[in-house]
């Protein structure tokens, strides 16, 4: 078995757009999902991008991914890295892809400096728990994850 993760390139919009509707899926929500491969291409590698990835890779096929863009913490008044979806498709689960993702990303704060990586995780999610429990993770249970959008998005912003 050959595990590698590494940088998304130019070319793998389609890998990562797979993952994210695989993720989608998983969690309910593929009829929700608007973005198209080209949507990670343009967003990725496009001149002002603030997005990176990681793919990883099990005997050359895709298994993985982690897609993260740039925050800010107030309380840190610094940028940090916020991952925005780990996603491991269903047939590579519990055979260390997850966690090397988890540490090529952390690999990447570090270099670039940011003191934190923050993420969201479903609570049913027993699997992720236990992954990011092993990392070190601090799952604070009292947080919420708020979103303001659609219809509701645009009657405020009138």
């Amino acid at each position: 078995m050959s595990l590698s993760v590494r940088a998304a390139r130019p070319g793998d919009g389609e890998a990562l757009h797979a993952m994210m509707m695989a993720l989608a899926a998983s969690h309910g929500h593929a009829d929700e999902v608007t973005a198209v491969a080209a949507d990670f291409e343009r967003a990725l590698f496009g001149p002002q991008s603030i997005s990176g990835a990681l793919l990883a890779e099990l005997d050359g096929a895709p298994a993985g991914s982690a897609l993260w863009h740039r925050s800010f913490s107030s309380f840190r008044g610094r940028e940090v890295m916020f991952l925005e979806d780990l996603s491991v498709l269903p047939e590579f689960r519990r055979r260390g892809v997850g966690q090397a993702l988890l540490r090529a990303l952390a690999v990447q704060a570090v270099d670039r400096g940011y003191p934190s990586i923050f993420w969201n995780m479903m609570d049913w999610n027993a699997g992720a728990r236990a992954l990011y429990q092993q990392a070190g993770a601090e799952i604070d249970d009292a947080t919420c994850y708020c979103r303001l959008h659609g219809a509701a998005l645009e009657r405020l912003a009138r």
